[in-house]
């Protein structure tokens, strides 16, 4: 019975309605929403929407949204309630005895010294007391800790657990439990005493209440809707009142459950498919799966800050509905799609919506039509209603109808089978008839007057100005007015003006003319052009292209309602187009509203109601609030990406140099139409600082930005201007790796100067030393040369000087004839030994000879001829093959030297027979001399003797090493390191 009552109920609300889907916009997983089921929707102080779930936490800010559940940060996936507590500080409590803190984005766990309590819901009382309905009874928040309050019933009994809701009520507190989890199922509503700490009132039976922003507090019964008495509430007391009387048709609703929204709208539903938002005036409009609203059971429905609802259901997710003075018709006047034609006249507030499709016609004044079916040799898809009868226009004919007993007959007034076609008719102020064609330009005066008048190409469309005058425009770009004549039918249009030139390469389409006569010219592919009158000439005001924001830049259709609002239908829909300060507002109607068709008519009745024709069916836009008067959207940076990580958004953050890949996520918390909302940027002192041309993406991603202070400026362009535009930065830095420092560039900079000295120091050094190492070449060629005339001078001086004595000798004894066959001899042994000395100083000369190979060779061979020149047989061991390394002059003169010294001494003083020479080479150069002669004493030579010095100064001169051994003869051992 019950539920029959409701069903009725439910229909008497909708019998005064027309049957109107409205324009939904559904949010779900798929669109980013953490889950269908959805409980609860809370906004904080910065716009951003949390809607509540059995599997989590979705923050929605308009770009995006951002989920959480107990995988990333929230301790318990379902949670109960959302308050705000700071600035970007959110408490998000959840059903395990925990409270989640979400501050700037940072999710953490708050810290309270109370035991666990599962709490369901948290209220803020006028004085800012915090009260928690929970599982374990009424508690309030005292500093860090819940404390537990008193609750029993009117009888004494301990009723304090499973407190499920708190209406905050001045001094009282209306309380509800949850009664699915009670034994006692009397829905008991119990009123109790902040101050007292004591329940003063119970009524039983209530399943449902609330309270509006202007004081109301509703509840719902077992039958009916009820209003309680707030002036007996503040006695303590609950008394139960009839609704007002513009509520009447309410009072019946029982078990509904009610919830009021921001501008006081009371929404009613209950578990029959049934949502009712009723206005503060009475007005009731009913929502069903019929009216665009997939639904299955109502959690909750809550007004946004904007004017713009959402609803909470259970299984499809959330709802938007933006505008609820936008609605589609199917059915307008119950005359299903399509629609060929609408027309309204103001004189009569009547109705003309014709169908050729369906061959009907309605006639309709207010909720009461008049029914018509029409002949199928109607070939018409226009119509219109002067003070003369009903016409309609075909393609090549003109007709005016009569209606009779249901039925429409029609008579051709016009016709032209041959070159006219016929566009658009329009009626004037004197209530004549203006059609227009391909070739002609035609009025009809009373219904049968005629008057044509000549055009040169097509035209769509004539429009009237404020004076009465006709405007043309073809599609050849000419513009003629004509003056009208109503006294003369026949020559009722007079040209006075006509525009060649000054809509050249536009392609008109469509025209009206506004309140201010300033025409407004729809094009084929450029939007739309403004021009006036002025001094008699055309002159250009505005072009409104996509660019500006309309829908499409082929325009089909244009209308002027009361406010001097323009109405552009194209084929991808329909915009308004408002003139703020000279410039154009454009708001795209149906794209906003969820809706995208071609709109082919724009209709505005008497109440400034837009009525457009689409496909299928009807759209009625009623007049509405252009913005919420008391909201500003917040511009925001939400969210920070540096490759995988997530960074808090903190101004003047510092980064590492590693994280200079930075992508910035922002948002303007506005959500009527928010996909279009417009975002640009630019980066101070970075490498552009220009900026971005303005889109809809709300994200940004900067690579391989260098170190150093950064500074993101966002603009954000807000649909139709519907708030003014915000701006926002945000200062963070990157710094600059270890080796980018100052500390590190300035020890750099040391260690690079102090390099630079040590080269150059290094460079003249070895400059210095190879000076020096040339100077001291220079020095041993001199010293080379002075040995070598030393040597001539000595060697060779003295062996020329016993020539010389000899000779002179031989010619004093050749006087006295004396023998002188002695000095013969001498002359011949001295001269031998001067060319033996001058083959040793040329052999030391030559560079060619500068190689151990030479050296040894050459020593080898002069140490066995000198030996067997004086009788002493010479032994031999050394490879048969000397290494062919470079040794210097220096090196060869001082071994021959010593070799030859050592020799000399074993022919002069040793009375050898044998001697042993000994040569091996390794990383050293060795050379033994092993003789069978007498030996000798080293402690006994003569004082004066320079031989043995002189061996052992020239070895050390190449870093060698001089032995001398006596035992069994003498041995000579020479070592000296070979050159590198």
């Amino acid at each position: 019975m019950q539920r029959t009552s409701t069903i009725l109920a439910y229909f008497f609300v909708c019998a005064s309605c027309f049957a109107q889907q409205y324009p939904f916009v559904h949010y779900s997983p798929k669109d980013g929403l953490i889950s269908n089921q959805i409980r609860n929707i809370f906004q904080d102080s910065k716009g951003r929407l949390y809607f509540t779930s059995l599997n989590g936490l979705s923050i929605y800010d308009g770009s995006r949204f951002t989920n959480y559940n107990s995988k990333n940060g929230l301790h318990n996936d379902i949670v109960n309630c959302v308050m705000e507590m700071g600035d970007d500080s959110v408490w998000l409590v959840t059903n395990d005895a925990k409270i989640n803190c979400l501050v700037k984005g940072k999710m953490n766990l708050l810290a309270l010294k109370e035991k666990d309590i599962v709490i369901n819901s948290l209220y803020k009382d006028e004085k800012g007391g915090l009260y928690a309905a929970t599982e374990q009874g009424l508690h309030i928040f005292d500093n860090d800790h819940f404390t537990k309050l008193p609750f029993t019933d009117i009888a004494g009994n301990d009723i304090n657990f499973q407190i499920s809701y708190i209406i905050p009520a001045g001094d009282y507190f209306l309380i509800q439990r949850d009664y699915s989890l009670l034994h006692d199922q009397k829905n008991e509503l119990y009123l109790y005493n902040k101050l007292t700490k004591k329940t003063s009132a119970e009524l039983p039976w209530i399943f449902s209440i609330n309270t509006a922003p202007d004081g109301r507090i509703w509840v719902s019964t077992e039958k009916k809707i009820m209003a309680i008495d707030t002036a007996a509430l503040k006695n303590g007391e609950i008394v139960l009142r009839e609704l007002p009387d513009k509520y009447s048709h309410l009072r019946n609703f029982g078990r509904f459950i009610i919830q009021f929204d921001r501008a006081n709208n009371c929404w009613l539903g209950n578990q029959s498919n049934i949502l009712i938002k009723v206005s503060p005036e009475g007005k009731a409009t009913p929502f069903t799966s019929a009216s665009g609203l997939a639904m299955f059971y109502i959690n909750s429905v809550f007004m946004d800050r904007e004017g713009i609802t959402w609803i909470a259901t259970n299984n499809a997710g959330v709802h938007k509905l933006v505008n609820s003075n936008f609605s589609l018709t199917e059915n307008f006047y119950n005359t299903p799609p399509p629609l060929s034609d609408i027309f309204y006249n103001p004189l009569k507030d009547q109705w003309l919506i014709y169908s050729w499709p369906n061959h009907s016609l309605v006639l309709a004044r207010g909720d009461k039509p008049v029914y018509f079916k029409t002949k199928p040799t109607l070939e018409a898809d226009q119509i219109a209603e002067t003070p003369d009868g009903i016409f309609a226009l075909g393609r090549n004919h003109v007709y005016k109808l009569t209606l009779k007993d249901n039925w429409l007959y029609e008579k051709i007034i016009l016709s032209d089978t041959g070159h006219q076609m016929y566009s658009r008719m329009l009626v004037d102020k004197n209530g004549a008839l203006i059609i227009c064609g391909k070739n002609k330009i035609t009025s009809i005066v009373n219904g049968k007057k005629i008057c044509q008048k000549k055009l040169n190409y097509f035209a769509d469309v004539a429009a009237a100005d404020s004076k009465g005058n006709i405007w043309v425009v073809t599609r050849a770009g000419d513009v003629t007015m004509y003056h009208t004549r109503p006294g003369d039918p026949l020559n009722y249009l007079e040209e006075k003006f006509h525009f060649k030139k000054e809509l050249a390469g536009i392609s008109p389409r469509s025209f009206i003319i506004d309140k201010n006569d300033k025409l407004w010219i729809g094009s084929r592919s450029n939007g739309i052009h403004v021009f006036a009158l002025e001094n008699e000439r055309l002159q250009k005001q505005l072009n409104i292209t996509t660019a500006s924001g309309l829908s499409d830049d082929f325009i089909t259709y244009l209308t002027c309602d009361d406010e001097n609002n323009i109405w552009a239908s194209s084929f991808l829909g329909l915009d308004k187009i408002e003139i703020d300060n000279a410039t154009p507002i454009v708001e795209n109607l149906t794209r906003q509203n969820n809706i995208y068709q071609s709109v082919f008519k724009v209709v505005i009745d008497r109440n400034n109601v837009a009525w457009g024709i689409v496909s299928n069916g009807i759209i009625r836009i009623t007049p509405g609030k252009k913005k919420a008067p008391d909201y500003s959207p917040t511009l925001m940076i939400s969210l920070i990406k540096t490759g995988k990580d997530t960074i808090p958004v903190l101004e003047g953050r510092e980064l590492h140099h590693r994280q200079n890949n930075i992508s910035f996520y922002f948002a303007a918390t506005s959500y009527f139409d928010e996909k279009q909302v417009l975002y640009s940027y630019r980066l101070l002192d970075g490498k552009n600082n220009q900026w971005s041309e303005p889109s809809n993406n709300a994200t940004v991603s900067f690579i391989g930005l260098p170190p150093g202070d950064y500074r993101l400026e966002l603009r954000a362009s807000f649909p139709a201007s519907r708030y003014p535009d915000k701006a926002f930065n945000y200062g963070f830095t990157i710094a600059p790796a270890w080796w980018q420092t100052w500390w590190f560039r300035s020890l750099s900079g040391v260690f690079i100067i102090g390099l630079f000295v040590f080269a150059f120091r290094f460079y003249y050094r070895r400059k210095l030393e190879k000076e020096m190492a040339l100077l001291e070449k220079q020095q041993a060629i001199e010293k080379e040369r002075t040995r070598i005339a030393t040597d001539m001078h000595d060697d060779l001086g003295a062996g020329l000087s016993r020539i010389k004595f000899l000779s002179e000798t031989i010619g004093i004894k050749k006087q006295q004839q004396q023998p002188i066959e002695e000095e013969v001899s001498k002359i011949r042994e001295y001269s031998h030994e001067m060319i033996d000395k001058m083959g040793e100083i040329v052999w030391a000369l030559n560079e060619k000879n500068d190689s151990l190979s030479d050296l040894l060779s050459y020593t080898r061979a002069y140490t066995v001829e000198y030996l067997s020149q004086n009788g002493i047989v010479c032994a031999v061991d050394a490879p048969e093959q000397f290494p062919a390394g470079f040794v210097s002059g220096e090196f060869r003169r001082n071994i021959y030297l010593t070799v030859k010294e050592a020799l000399h001494n074993i022919v002069k003083h040793a009375q050898a027979s044998n001697v042993l020479l000994s040569i091996a080479v390794n990383h050293q150069l060795s050379i033994s001399i092993k003789d069978n002669g007498t030996g000798f004493d080293i402690n006994r030579t003569r004082a004066f003797s320079n031989g043995l010095m002189n061996m052992k100064a020239r070895i050390g001169e190449i870093k060698g090493h001089l032995e001398i051994i006596n035992g069994d003869g003498t041995l000579v051992n020479i070592k000296v390191p070979l050159p590198k």
